[in-house]
């Protein structure tokens, strides 16, 4: 065979092309589990913490309430970042008249 894709002296595509590793996994998909499973405790301790000082001042706790709080300020960022608004109430049942 003569041309030039011919492999004489074993000259073949394995020379040419190397086949890599796949790439390793980055910093993110590493440190990913372990910010995720610092931030559980964490949380785990601010309501142990929350639980303890509030036992001792006799008021309830706050972290259900900051929760609460939390989610609202999360709906009313939402729906002001995608232009949502307020919905207003129309009572159409006001003196309808009927007719006979």
């Amino acid at each position: 065979m003569t041309g030039a894709h011919s492999t004489v002296g074993g000259a073949g595509l394995s020379q040419h092309f190397r086949v890599q590793a796949p790439p390793g996994r980055s910093a993110w998909e590493r440190l990913g589990p372990v910010v995720r499973g610092l931030l559980a405790v964490l949380a785990l301790l601010a309501t142990a913490v929350d639980a303890l000082v509030t036992a001792l001042l006799g008021t309830a706790p706050l972290a259900p309430r900051l929760h609460r709080a939390g989610r609202i300020v999360a709906d009313e960022y939402r729906a002001g970042h995608a232009g949502a608004v307020d919905a207003e109430v129309v009572d159409d049942h006001e003196e309808q008249e009927v007719w006979r």
